[in-house]
């Protein structure tokens, strides 16, 4: 008769020195909790970053959207912009005055847009590496930091991008325009003479003031400063104090009534949509999709 110890067995003595005397298999899971807590926090870290991300670039561009939004009062700034701009224009300015003017507002440009990267960076590298540092051992430090920036990164480079996009547009009118001077110029000149012919009959310019555009081509020529030659030339002291105190006043008075005029539009309407809002509620979309299987249903 053949009798085994099965304990002497080398497969029992492998399990006896892995499992102990309680021959029950037992799996370690702290090392898979530890990974699942560190991808946790990455993940955290990394949606924090993309929210971060979102938010600001949500912000920037609401803040752009408003810039570029068109309103009575923003309509009339800009008009009275471009009437005070070509008042002053000089219309016997040389070609090599125009390409300098484009180049210093391209220089301009490009310093707009310099500081719009280095704020950029900076708040990347100074602010959101440190928190997003911090967040993997502390994590909800590490969020509130970020939510802090975030606040200020998108009030301050949404301000910068809006300061870059007013700049482009600006830059590119004039550099549509000075490009329309040079390609133009005698056109250009006699209407500008033929605006200034009509100030004349009105008494806001002189005859000789207006006929020195002609004579002295060579020199800078506006109207505004043919105005200003044309209240110098009076030689009566009061008709000077007169003329000069009434062209002033006259200027700055229908600068301001025309803002009033437009903003009071733009208090009207937005009380006018404020009323319906009120009545009606808040505008909403309601999209009817047909359903294509109806009569599939009916069947």
């Amino acid at each position: 008769m053949v009798s085994l110890n099965l304990t002497q067995l080398a497969s029992r003595q492998i399990r006896q020195a892995a499992v102990g005397n309680s021959g029950v298999r037992r799996i370690a899971i702290s090392a898979t909790n530890t990974q699942n807590k560190e991808d946790g926090g990455i993940l955290s870290v990394y949606n924090a970053v993309e929210k971060f991300g979102r938010s600001l670039m949500s912000f920037a561009f609401a803040r752009i959207k408003d810039f570029l939004s068109l309103d009575w009062g923003k309509l009339f700034q800009q008009i009275s912009g471009g009437v005070m701009y070509l008042l002053n224009f000089n219309i016997n300015i040389s070609d090599t005055e125009i390409d300098e003017k484009i180049k210093q507002a391209e220089i301009a440009l490009a310093g707009a847009k310099g500081s719009l990267a280095g704020q950029s960076l900076g708040f990347a590298i100074c602010g959101v590496v440190p928190a997003a540092t911090v967040a993997v051992f502390n994590e909800p430090l590490g969020l509130y930091m970020m939510k802090e920036l975030g606040e200020e990164a998108a009030d301050e480079i949404a301000g910068s991008l809006a300061t870059l996009v007013s700049l482009q547009i600006q830059q590119s009118a004039r550099k549509t325009m000075f490009q329309l001077f040079k390609n133009n110029r005698a056109l250009c000149r006699t209407a500008a003479l033929g605006v200034a012919n009509l100030l004349v009959k009105v008494g806001y310019l002189t005859q000789e003031s207006v006929d020195k555009a002609n004579k002295d081509r060579n020199k800078p020529w506006s109207i505004a400063s043919a105005h200003e030659e044309s209240i110098d030339s009076i030689q009566d002291p009061e008709d000077k104090a007169y003329a000069e105190n009434f062209w002033d006043e006259f200027g700055e008075a229908c600068i301001e009534a025309g803002y009033i005029v437009a903003n009071s539009a733009d208090s009207y309407f937005a009380m006018q949509k404020m009323a319906n809002q009120a009545q009606f509620g808040s505008e909403k979309v309601i999209e009817i999709q047909p359903i294509r299987n109806a009569d599939d249903e009916d069947e």
